[in-house]
């Protein structure tokens, strides 16, 4: 049987809280950008969006402190 692991509001609100954060000094992000989360068969996930409402790639627009910070918060996000 496989579990499914959703995340709460709390969760979700502090991904967004924490994304914020990582990007503050980022001007091609910063307010330029929605989340979007949906539920999978097995866990929670999510998708970001422009202002155009078209999908958005963040990594091309992220320093190398940003992408880290960006995995650490990707990997334990729903822990």
């Amino acid at each position: 049987m496989v579990v499914k692991t959703t995340a709460s509001a709390i969760q979700k609100e502090n991904f967004k809280t924490s994304f914020a954060e990582i990007i503050k000094n980022n001007t091609k992000l910063k307010d330029q950008y929605s989340i979007q989360f949906f539920e999978t068969a097995q866990k929670s996930n999510y998708g970001f969006t422009g202002r155009d409402g078209k999908s958005l790639n963040i990594l091309s627009s992220l320093s190398l402190e940003e992408t880290e910070k960006y995995k650490a918060l990707k990997s334990s996000w729903q822990s």
